[in-house]
């Protein structure tokens, strides 16, 4: 069980002030991330969250009425205006990963640890990919979504936290404080 009731100080010994997470949708990155931002009493944001309170809709309703293109270019201006306070935990869409410009923008105040799961452990946690707004870059599978952005992930991140075979959240929550602390 994660006791959030006791706090710690993001301290001065901590490696990494900022630290934002990428992966694939269903990984875990909104949930690890909200995690570690309360127990550190550190702010929190969530790309998706963002860009949904910039348009009228859901992520997933703007990618049938819009281009996956206008979308990739919405969630690229969204992350370009960020600044960042001196720490902060993010988490990301998981189409970002395609969006260079915001990547870079990442990388430059942030470091990026990529989440990393087996597709088909996803699948088994997530029973709703149907229901997510996904850019499945034209009609590919998620197979082929997946297997391409694993190289993407792996391009762009400082750390990668591969997930062990027996998800747990405190299991995956140690694994990741063990390489920001």
């Amino acid at each position: 069980m994660i006791d959030l009731n006791s706090k710690s100080n993001y301290s001065n010994t901590m490696k990494h002030k900022r630290i934002c997470f990428v992966g694939m949708s269903g990984i875990g990155k909104s949930s690890f991330g909200n995690l570690l931002a309360k127990k550190y009493q550190l702010p929190f944001l969530d790309t998706d969250t963002l860009i949904e309170s910039k348009i009228p809709i859901s992520i997933k309703n703007y990618l049938k009425t819009k281009t996956e293109k206008s979308f990739l270019e919405l969630e690229e201006t969204v992350v370009l205006e960020l600044s960042f306070p001196e720490k902060i935990i993010i988490a990301t869409g998981g189409s970002l990963i395609y969006c260079d410009k915001a990547m870079t923008h990442l990388k430059n105040h942030c470091t990026i640890i990529y989440l990393n799961d087996s597709l088909a452990n996803i699948k088994n946690r997530i029973k709703d990919f149907d229901q997510r707004g996904i850019v499945m870059n034209g009609n590919k599978t998620l197979e082929d979504v997946y297997n391409e952005r694993l190289l993407l992930y792996d391009k762009w991140s400082d750390i990668t936290i591969t997930y062990p075979k027996k998800f747990s959240i405190p299991s995956i929550l140690s694994i990741i404080e063990k390489e920001i602390l």
